[in-house]
This record gives structure tokens, sequence and C-alpha cells, in this order.
């Protein structure tokens, strides 16, 4: 039986950080459970829609840098608590490598062979 293929070109980093999420002016502060270069998994007390574009400040206790910009909702779970699955506009992306590696070190962020 083959195995479901994961469609991310971007490596996920189990990593506790906190998300500010405002959508459709509904501001919200999620956990963060995950993050990559390309977007990261949140859990929203007020679920966003699916292709909902938001705004999203991430921080983490861990570190003093702050990213903020624009993602869009790529998925949310049926039930509470709700697991959303955020995608990084370019420009957030490009800040989420600079927050991954002052977190965690110079850890991959693609996938691929070695």
């Amino acid at each position: 039986m083959p195995h479901p293929v994961d469609p991310r070109r971007y490596v996920r980093h189990e990593v506790a950080f906190t998300a500010h999420l405002n959508a459709s002016g509904q501001p919200q502060t999620c956990p963060g459970l995950d993050i990559g270069a390309g977007g990261c998994r949140v859990v929203a007390v007020f679920p966003p829609q699916r292709g909902q574009a938001v705004r999203l400040r991430l921080r983490s206790d861990r570190i003093p840098l702050e990213i903020s910009g624009q993602a869009t909702v790529a998925w949310v779970s049926r039930d509470p608590p709700y697991a959303c699955g955020l995608q990084f506009s370019d420009e957030l992306a490009e800040q989420a490598v600079r927050f991954i590696h002052a977190m965690l070190g110079p850890v991959r962020l693609t996938k691929g062979t070695t």
C-alpha cells in the first residue's frame, strides 16, 4: 500500500511560539504548534475560513525577534480545538527563515535528499 504524499516543500519544525492572528477584524492569540519556511500550524479559538487572507504576527519567548505579514488559511480542522494551517506570503516566508534560524539554529528548511 503506497504511503500518502506530503505536498509540502518545506520541513516543519515542532516548536512552541505565539501567533497573533487577525481574520476579518477578529484578533486572537493562538499557540503555534509547528513552523516551516512556507507556513505554520496554530490552534484558534475562532476558526478562520479556508482560503481567507489573515494578518499574522509571530513571536517566541526564546528570542527577541518578531515577524509579521500576510498569510492564507490553507486548511482548518472541523472540530475544536481548531487547528489551522497557514501559508505565508512571500514576504512573511522570508522573515520566517530568520525566525526559525533564530529559534533553532541552522536547521534544514527544505525537503529533499542530502
